[in-house]
């Protein structure tokens, strides 16, 4: 864990900036999956400006659709507008984020008159890989963490960090003594001190590590199986269901998020009356939901999508790039036809 990975000092004057190591993983992801994408483009004869303008959709659209998903899920950890918008220090959530960068990409694209499907798939394998630096980022940061590891091989985090908190404040609850978070700052930093000297945290799961592993291994899937490809949008479809079966079981082992959302079977049970036989079985968490619903749903649109005949989906059709604006900006001239 490195929440701040420096802080420089701005000559001639007494301000420090500071770099987070959450921010400095989603700058590096974020280029570099633009670089990727961008040489994937060119071998494909399409010009990268496309791509580039569809990045900065896809950015604001993922920023926006991130923080404001985690704000539904974790509003009460906020206490007024600065707190909305510090997004350098952690609280974003890729489902949130992707499916509005999706909606952003999609908006541009269709306004600039190009195939969706066709630069989707340019775009997707670009996600997973950052992803995979997200991930980094929040292992830097704390965040994401996962639950008691019995395997022996987890990490113990150090005090005063994100899931240190959150291990101390059962131990705290435990022994009848509160929670750090509502004690007054004075006496949750007495209290943090003597925990820290006196009680062993548990060794969690790296979550953040092994999400990493899965979004190296999804780009690995999707870059191999782009050129394999036989419609356009087969690729996103793909990522879609791989990522949804895969950080369902990525979140048993996370302590994060809490359990028995809409689409937990103890949630059903206890709408129906039996509590009993709720209590006996796990929930689900909200992206555990979420990750069933586009899995069925990319699973199904990648069967019907196999199924169709419109023209301009298959592969082996590649849209010519669009024209280029002459040097001296405008429209192309037009040929004048001879008078009659």
């Amino acid at each position: 864990m490195r929440q701040i990975l420096t802080r420089i000092a701005v000559p001639g004057t007494d301000w420090t900036l500071t770099l987070y190591g959450y921010g400095a993983m989603l700058c590096v992801g974020f280029l570099l999956a633009i670089w990727v994408a961008a040489r994937r483009a060119k071998r494909l004869g399409q010009s990268p400006d496309v791509l580039y303008n569809a990045a900065l959709a896809c950015f604001f659209g993922g920023l926006v659709g991130s923080r404001f998903f985690y704000i539904v899920q974790y509003g009460e950890q906020f206490h007024g507008l600065w707190d909305l918008l510090r997004i350098w220090e952690g609280g974003l959530t890729f489902y949130g984020g992707f499916l509005l960068a999706v909606v952003a990409t999609v908006a541009y694209l269709k306004a600039a008159g190009l195939p969706v499907l066709f630069w989707l798939d340019i775009i997707t394998p670009s996600v997973a890989l950052g992803e995979a630096f997200g991930r980094l980022g929040c292992f830097l940061n704390g965040c994401c963490y996962g639950d008691v590891c019995p395997a022996g091989w987890g990490v113990a985090w150090p005090a005063g960090s994100i899931p240190w908190q959150f291990f101390a404040d059962q131990h705290l609850a435990l022994a009848g003594l509160g929670v750090l978070e509502d004690a007054a700052p004075a006496a949750a930093g007495a209290m943090t001190a003597a925990l820290a000297a006196a009680w062993r945290p548990p060794e969690i799961y790296p979550a953040q590590l092994l999400s990493f592993v899965n979004a190296i291994l999804l780009f690995a899937v999707l870059h191999a199986y782009f050129p394999r490809r036989r419609r356009h949008g087969q690729v996103l479809l793909l990522f879609i269901l791989l990522y949804g079966v895969s950080r369902f079981f990525l979140e048993y082992l996370r302590a994060d998020e809490a359990e028995a959302y809409l689409l937990g079977l103890p949630a059903l049970l206890r709408a129906a009356g039996q509590e009993a036989a709720a209590a006996r079985l796990p929930g689900l968490t909200i992206s555990q939901n979420l990750g069933i619903l586009m899995a069925a749903g990319s699973a199904l649109a990648l069967a019907l999508l196999q199924r169709s005949r419109r023209p301009g989906l298959q592969a082996d059709f590649i849209p010519a790039p669009p024209a280029a604006a002459p040097a001296g900006g405008g429209h192309p001239k037009r040929r004048k036809e001879p008078q009659s």
